[in-house]
């Protein structure tokens, strides 16, 4: 479309303007902020409003829809204090960072070190996801991740700069099966989202919340070829401006092969952001049309 530099350009400076006000507020702060704005969106969003209770509905069909509702609400203003809060975060550096982030279950993350064939480092769009991957460079060393880049270029070049935050690394999508094996080859930390929609040609079908979603199998393929453990980790806010991390054990490889195997892993690899899911609704990414495209159950 030939608008499209000039609605980039506008998009961004409104973000910029944003970002600004949210950078002069003390960093707790800018997360309350961040929680009015999701209500605002809650209250003005109309799409995204009956979305999220639509994917609600599916999800936890014996829900109230008073529960459904608070849910909605509560889910937008978690996302809006997340994007407030990661404009934020960015101001600090790799010692104030940990300093506000407590974290466990590193022994996990050790000991999948230690086998020698690279790490797979699974997470979602669960809490605060972004933080993760921070802790993962601050604490212990580079995370590299392959992320899906924005529309919009301008917006794309500060997500690269958010994402390669303390010596992590953003891998292209392009080529980028093979620069992983390559990084596993040399005991690397590799970060993927299992969540994610993907396109019919790109994906399997695997259950989340008990009807099929379009997945990609591409972790399951890595750790299935090379033995690379698969470690699950999630983040989320703690009190008083910091951040909570806690890795789980790696995930149990099937004892199949082939296709059966690749789709069992990746069934288990969603089962654990189903139960994280169901502990916090209201902290999973619901504005996503996470089963669009999927035959019915």
């Amino acid at each position: 479309m030939k608008d499209r530099p000039v609605r980039h350009a506008a998009e961004f400076a409104l973000f910029r303007a944003a970002e600004g006000v949210l950078r002069a507020l003390p960093h707790p702060a800018a997360r309350r902020a961040g929680a009015a704005l999701g209500s605002a969106l809650h209250a003005l969003d109309g799409h995204h409003r009956r979305l999220v209770r639509r994917n609600l509905a599916r999800a936890f069909p014996d829900w109230e829809p008073a529960r459904r509702a608070a849910t909605t609400r509560a889910c937008f203003r978690h996302f809006g204090a997340v994007f407030a809060d990661t404009v934020s975060a960015l101001r600090l550096d790799a010692g104030r960072f940990c300093k506000l982030t407590a974290s466990a279950g590193w022994e996990h993350l050790r000991a999948a070190e230690a086998e020698g064939r690279g790490v797979l480092v699974m997470s979602a769009h669960h809490g605060h996801w972004e933080m993760a991957s921070w802790a993962i460079g601050a604490f212990h060393g580079p995370l590299q991740a392959m992320g899906r880049p924005a529309d919009n270029p301008r917006f794309d070049r500060w997500l690269t700069r958010l994402r390669t935050r303390f010596a992590n690394v953003a891998l292209a999508k392009r080529g980028s099966v093979r620069a992983i094996l390559r990084a596993l080859d040399d005991g690397a930390r590799i970060g993927f989202l299992i969540d994610q929609r993907v396109r019919p040609r790109d994906g399997i079908l695997v259950p989340f919340f008990g009807h099929p979603a379009w997945t990609s199998p591409l972790l399951a393929r890595l750790a299935l070829r090379t033995g690379a453990p698969i470690v699950p980790v999630f983040a989320d806010f703690a009190p008083g401006g910091g951040y909570r991390v806690t890795f789980a054990p790696p995930v149990e490889l099937p004892a199949g092969e082939g296709e059966e195997a690749v789709a069992e892993l990746t069934r288990r690899c969603l089962a654990l952001v189903e139960a994280a899911t169901r502990e916090a609704p209201e902290r999973w990414f619901w504005l996503h049309d996470r089963w669009k495209g999927a035959p019915e159950r």
